[in-house]
């Protein structure tokens, strides 16, 4: 796994910790006044999936790129680049 990868993953593994700590705490604590729903939890747990799933999905992938390949013409002569997928 690349390096910039595991710092996403890191990134995104805190994330989704910060949201889990955030769900937990229920919505009447953030309030004056009784209200009859789940305020923002819901959105917050579902926020805290989807990060998990992005992180996953970016640990899990192989590490792959672009490479510049020269191009050659008939005579051996190098006349340009082009970029390639390497895996």
């Amino acid at each position: 796994m690349s390096k910039s990868k595991k710092i996403i993953s890191a990134t995104l593994a805190a994330a989704v910790l910060a949201g889990t700590v955030a769900s937990a705490t229920p919505a009447l604590a953030w309030s004056k006044w009784h209200h009859h729903g789940y305020g923002w939890a819901p959105y917050a747990v579902g926020g805290a999936l989807a990060l998990g799933a992005v992180a996953a999905a970016a640990a899990s992938g192989p590490d792959c790129g672009y490479v510049r390949e020269p191009i050659y013409n008939r005579y051996g002569y190098v006349v340009g680049y082009r970029t390639t997928p390497a895996c």
